[in-house]
């Protein structure tokens, strides 16, 4: 890391860690008009209190994927729902991140995992609901690491209950199809172990 980048780190005043925290409590917990009274994330107050995120910051670009595989290898033994990887380092694009992100779901979905990238510099559509998004003093990108199933198995429930009915259209393509695509890996690396 450069000795500009490790000054503007050091006049920061909170951590990725605390921003994230404080972004989850603020607006993914809380209850949204925009999707009739829903939280944006459903679970993640549940699973913030019961210890079950762990947040990894990674100072240099180099060593993000290698971070992203050793937690997606590991998020069972760890009893976590969630371990979000985050870096700073703009080293990999938003189009990159995708890239990698797609490429390591065909082979971690097989092992009951999945991924999931956000970047800042993504050109995707904007999404209504996240409109109103906390502002951060740290500029970072990240990589969402979930159970698979137990992600497909609590989409499932919210779809019962009405929770995608305000969703826009194209961004529930772009997550909760994209993320059924990955069934059939899914169930070949369930047959595969039987």
């Amino acid at each position: 890391m450069n000795k500009e980048k490790k000054i503007e780190k050091h006049l920061k005043t909170k951590t990725i860690t605390e921003e994230i925290l404080e972004w989850s409590e603020n607006f993914l917990e809380k209850p949204s008009d925009k999707l009739g009274g829903w939280s944006v994330c459903p679970y993640a107050k549940s699973a913030r209190l019961k210890n079950q995120v762990k947040i990894v910051e990674v100072e240099q670009s180099k060593n993000f994927l290698t971070t992203i595989v050793k937690e997606a290898r590991t998020i069972k033994k760890q009893n976590k729902k969630l371990i979000i990887v985050a870096c700073d380092d703009f080293n990999i694009e938003a189009n990159e991140l995708g890239c990698y992100t797609d490429a390591l779901n065909h082979t971690f979905v097989m092992d009951d995992v999945y991924l999931m990238a956000f970047h800042p510099e993504d050109d995707g559509e904007e999404v209504e609901f996240l409109e109103d998004n906390l502002e951060t003093e740290n500029d970072f990108y990240m990589v969402l690491i979930q159970p698979y199933n137990e992600l497909e198995e609590a989409s499932k429930t919210l779809h019962k209950k009405g929770y995608y009915d305000k969703w826009d259209k194209e961004y529930y393509q772009d997550t909760v199809i994209k993320r059924k695509t990955y069934r059939s890996i899914y169930h070949d690396g369930k047959k595969e172990k039987s």
